[in-house]
């Protein structure tokens, strides 16, 4: 009947919950220190990948040792098939201030220095 049924719900769900704590007890129980920091010495090789690299056209430089930069690019329109031109502009480091707007630059990823600025200024390519 359903009253069997809900009691047998019951009795398990408590013993569930004991089981979890435990479980819990035990296994913070093993770890150890000494196995922590063991842990922490053997590290996985990290593959050395390369930088991005992004060429493209000043477009403006009204900051301090900032300026941006758009990368243009041409996509297949899904349904005409014709290219279509789509650009994104990204603000690069220029510690300098040697960019003027016009040039056409190559910069490289690096950490990010603000919220938006993640390149600096690898060269120019062209004035």
């Amino acid at each position: 009947s359903w009253r069997d049924i809900s009691a047998h719900t019951r009795r398990n769900t408590s013993t569930m919950s004991s089981l979890a704590f435990s479980a819990g007890a035990v296994m913070g129980t093993r770890v150890s220190v000494k196995t922590a920091a063991v842990a922490s010495t053997r590290r996985a090789p990290v593959a050395v990948t390369a930088k991005q690299v992004l060429e493209g056209k000043v477009v403006s430089t009204a900051m301090d040792k900032s300026a941006v930069l758009m990368v243009e690019r041409k996509v297949p329109h899904p349904r005409y098939h014709k290219l279509v031109k789509k650009s994104t502009k990204f603000t690069f480091h220029d510690e300098a201030n040697a960019c003027v707007v016009g040039d056409v630059v190559r910069v490289e990823a690096c950490r990010p220095m603000s919220k938006s600025k993640k390149f600096t200024l690898l060269e120019k390519v062209q004035k």
